[in-house]
């Protein structure tokens, strides 16, 4: 019989990472200033860290994402003047929806409960140009705060989630239920969730949102985000990121309330409307844009 003996001290240097290797003790580094200046102990980062892999456990959402609120802050786009995005994969995402017209309707239950929006707006390049024949994925929660087909709820699975593609003027336009702020029950569940984003200065709640993703070849990546409601109180203590809803994602919305106004957009009663631009950059806009025109 033949044995082999590895040396317990060998690293196949071909497998080592020099970024890894920095990053981590660039990470060092940093908790050691926090513990320094700071007060940082093990107990805390040890909370921390079981309260993130509780909500983990509690939602299957990606690690990554449930900590958010740790870096949401630091990693979304829009420092280049064009519209911000998330840069990560929602984890309430599923592919395969329904095409929609445009302007179309969202699909939903007949008696899907909210006051009815309609959407529209434009996807525009750097250059200010209409992108025609942009997908847009449209999604979002039903007014209890849930999204269709990640539950056994019976709700039908695409519910509030469709796509369409934008005209030759670049333009979308869709109806669907006015989204309100919600919190996960996984979460809110999870034992001193509460107390501990209570001391953070933070609501378990979000913002009412949007989602949308937009995918065009010109594009120089897709787009991933979420468009908010100027105005919504949520948003300065959104369980995600006091900043995540950049003043570039909220959109104005008017309520109509008027019974003309109802009865000409076939409503039986009050709606609202909302209109937002997407500005993105393409492989022939510039790589930034002035500052004016970071909310168009």
């Amino acid at each position: 019989m033949t044995t082999t003996t590895t040396d317990p001290s060998y690293v196949d240097p071909a497998l080592v990472n020099p970024r890894a290797v920095r990053l981590v003790e660039a990470f060092r580094d940093a908790l050691a200033r926090l513990r320094d200046e700071e007060g940082l102990t093990f107990d805390d980062l040890n909370a921390v860290t079981d309260l993130l892999q509780q909500m983990q456990t509690a939602t299957g959402a990606p690690l990554a994402l449930v900590a958010m609120p740790l870096y949401s802050e630091l990693f979304q786009g829009g420092r280049d003047g064009y519209t911000p995005s998330d840069e990560v994969n929602s984890p309430t995402f599923i592919a395969g929806s329904r095409r929609i017209d445009n302007p179309g309707t969202l699909p939903m239950r007949p008696d899907e409960p909210g006051t009815p929006l309609v959407a529209s707006g434009r996807v525009l390049d750097g250059n200010g140009k209409p992108r025609a024949g942009a997908r847009l994925e449209i999604y979002h929660a039903a007014n209890n705060g849930d999204y269709s087909g990640l539950y056994d709820d019976g709700v039908p699975k695409g519910n509030l989630r469709g796509h369409l593609f934008t005209g030759d003027d670049g333009r979308y336009t869709f109806t669907t239920i006015t989204p309100v702020a919600y919190a996960d029950a996984h979460v809110t569940a999870i034992k001193k969730a509460v107390e501990a984003t209570a001391a953070l200065g933070r609501s378990l709640f979000r913002p009412a949102h949007i989602h949308y993703e937009v995918h065009h070849p010109d594009l120089i990546t897709p787009w991933r985000g979420e468009i908010y409601f100027k105005g919504d109180p949520v948003i300065p203590v959104d369980f995600v990121g006091a900043k995540l809803a950049h003043p570039a994602l909220q959109a104005d919305t008017v309520l109509h309330e008027d019974p003309e106004d109802m009865a000409d957009a076939g409503f039986p009663g009050p709606y609202r409307t909302m209109e937002f631009d997407f500005l993105l950059k393409t492989r022939t806009s510039p790589d930034t844009l002035p500052s004016k025109t970071a909310t168009a």
